[in-house]
């Protein structure tokens, strides 16, 4: 009776073990806010992976992309929900660290997407980011702003509405604004200001910088969001026509607008790629397998020709 026993415990952790191996992994997309059209494609990438793969996906977002401790509640929740893995898009680069170290030593690995987390943070930190998927937001910048000064030839007066500051992806595409009109002595930098990401700050703050400088002759805005709020401070100034926009993250709405003729260009940097390969990674270090530091998506400049198919 007694190696009965002994047999049935063993047979019941063995089958508890096959199990737990052939579970379903889980994992959490961590958003920074499901309010802006890019992080909607960029959800949709992630669910795709999901059906793809076959993984229990669980997708929660901060309300703002400045809804930091918020999204610092999430990455808590996640862990006192064992999921495997987190995919997360930070809005804050070092303010979610020591969540996402107390996750990483429950178990769960970590891949980040889209806004790096800040290096020096996480060592401090101790965290061990496993991948980083994202595009290259100076070379975006850089991609933009060139066309900005292609569109002046080469001289006039321009602004920048940058991201939040601090930020990592804000900060590349600032840099990479900066790293282009430096190689034009005849573009003149007249302001740089955020607007946090957020159209209507942006309406707000570009009709104060038309205000104090109503010579503009172009802006760059470090997203689509703040663009469209910099269109409505142009056409609100009467000067629809008179000012080039670049933009970036070539959302439908910026799409319309270049078509329109209000915005001149946008960056498109993949984010529904961005979410599909978060998932990809996340379920190879579930498995086990080693990844490479970062993983880059491609970048391409949209503008009317390229969307009339004019230009191929």
């Amino acid at each position: 009776m007694r190696k009965t026993k002994v047999l049935v415990t063993v047979l019941l952790v063995l089958m508890i073990s096959i199990v737990s191996l052939a579970a379903t992994p889980k994992i959490a997309l961590i958003m920074k806010t499901l309010t802006n059209p890019f992080f909607i494609t960029m959800k949709d990438g992630a669910v795709q992976a999901a059906k793809d793969l076959g993984v229990d996906l669980i997708v929660v977002s901060a309300d703002y992309e400045t809804s930091i401790m918020q999204q610092v509640s999430l990455i808590q929740d996640m862990t006192t929900q064992q999921v495997d893995a987190i995919v997360i898009a930070p809005n804050d680069s070092k303010a979610v660290v020591p969540a996402l170290s107390e996750a990483q030593k429950a178990g769960v690995h970590i891949i980040n997407i889209d806004n790096a987390i800040d290096l020096a943070a996480a060592e401090a930190g101790d965290l061990d980011v496993e991948i980083f998927i994202s595009a290259d937001n100076v070379i975006g910048g850089q991609l933009a702003t060139s066309y900005l000064a292609a569109l002046l030839g080469g001289s006039g007066k321009v602004a920048m509405l940058e991201g939040i500051p601090g930020v990592e992806n804000a900060e590349g595409r600032k840099a990479g604004f900066l790293n282009v009109v430096k190689l034009f002595p005849d573009i003149e930098v007249v302001a740089m200001q955020t607007a946090n990401w957020e159209t209507e700050q942006a309406l707000n703050v570009f009709s104060n910088i038309l205000q104090a400088h109503p010579d503009i002759d172009g802006v760059f805005c470090a997203n689509d969001m703040m663009a469209l709020g910099a269109i409505q401070a142009i056409e609100a100034a009467g000067k629809t026509g008179e000012i080039y926009v670049t933009s970036y993250d070539d959302l439908e709405a910026a799409q319309a607008a270049i078509l329109e003729g209000t915005m001149h260009a946008t960056v498109e940097q993949n984010p529904y790629l961005m979410g599909y390969y978060g998932v990809e990674y996340a379920l190879k270090a579930i498995a086990g397998e080693e990844l490479p530091d970062q993983f880059m998506v491609p970048l391409s400049c949209v503008d009317k020709a390229l969307l009339t198919g004019e230009r191929w």
